[in-house]
């Protein structure tokens, strides 16, 4: 049975859980700093688990030790220090000792900046360290595509690379709706909303419930991605993977189409973009290389 540790026990974290102990046979660390929540939460889950015939195993504690013998982790677990990244060292140095052959999967915003610190902080292979980038985003996109536009999501084929953010870029040209690019399928303006509403789409859930943000939809994406890797299926998902020269990009971690297997990132898929699809590619990794450098120069001067 293949084990899968989850650090921070938040809405995601532990609708993560949920999501995986019901889709496949596994056993469940769920880790919190917060005494007892993590413990609370995976009784709940295990106890939820008999009417629905899944053998998966769950635990939770407060202790990181908990991720030995992990196949992968997933770390939702927010940092309150970002330039210090005194709990992201603990983490990483956790799974590091005690997991080393685990995949590694960061959801923890600002994602790209995340995973590229995650693994630096662990000295992990980059094939192991995936960020959850894109197939939230395209899973949002699709969504839009069907509520706005009215075109199916077995209809559609499409995909959000870039940053989790502002600057993702949305596939317009590439994607495809019944073998015919979106922008040939849906007026300008139709195309412009659905792009938009997609980027706003966990601002627009932040705005309705005033006190939380998205939980459902990001724990899914996070399940899915899960699964590919633990399944070595070679699903190709868009996460925030190193590039080393695809897409005309060094050094960053960015959402890109990646085959998954059981070891992680198997391929980087190189897709034949716009001319504006790239130049937004483009930006979307100017903007994450700036921020990255801008938090390693700031870790330096602490460290001095």
């Amino acid at each position: 049975m293949d084990k899968v540790t989850i650090f921070g026990a938040g809405h995601v974290g532990a609708t993560t859980a949920f999501y995986l102990a019901l889709s496949a046979s596994l056993e469940v660390a769920l880790v919190d700093v917060e005494e007892g929540k993590a413990v609370g939460l995976a009784t709940d889950i295990g106890q939820s688990l008999p009417y629905t015939g899944s053998t998966s195993t769950l635990r939770g504690g407060t202790d990181p030790s908990l991720v030995e013998g992990s196949d992968l982790v997933i770390i939702t677990a927010g940092y309150p220090r970002l330039p210090s990244m005194s709990r992201l060292d603990l983490i990483s140095k956790n799974v590091a000792a005690h997991a080393p052959e685990a995949v590694v999967i960061i959801v923890t915003n600002p994602v790209d900046e995340m995973t590229y610190l995650t693994w630096k902080a662990g000295g992990f292979d980059t094939s192991r360290v995936i960020g959850m980038a894109g197939v939230l985003d395209t899973s949002r996109m699709l969504y839009f595509l069907d509520s706005l536009a009215g075109i199916q999501t077995r209809d559609v084929t499409a995909t959000v690379l870039g940053t989790h953010g502002d600057d993702m870029a949305p596939l317009v040209d590439w994607s495809r709706a019944s073998d015919r690019p979106l922008s040939e399928v849906l007026e300008p303006a139709a195309l412009d909303d659905v792009v938009q509403r997609t980027r706003d789409g966990g601002a627009e859930i932040v705005k309705y419930l005033k006190t939380g943000s998205a939980y459902f939809a990001p724990a899914v994406s996070v399940g899915v991605t899960a699964l590919a890797v633990l399944g070595d299926t070679g699903r190709v998902l868009p996460v925030s993977a190193y590039l080393d020269g695809q897409y005309g990009i060094n050094g960053i971690f960015l959402g890109v189409p990646a085959r998954l297997v059981r070891g992680g990132i198997g391929e980087i898929i190189e897709l034949t973009l716009s001319k504006r699809e790239a130049e937004a590619l483009a930006r979307s990794a100017e903007g994450v290389g700036k921020r990255v450098s801008e938090l390693e120069t700031v870790a330096a001067d602490e460290s001095d």
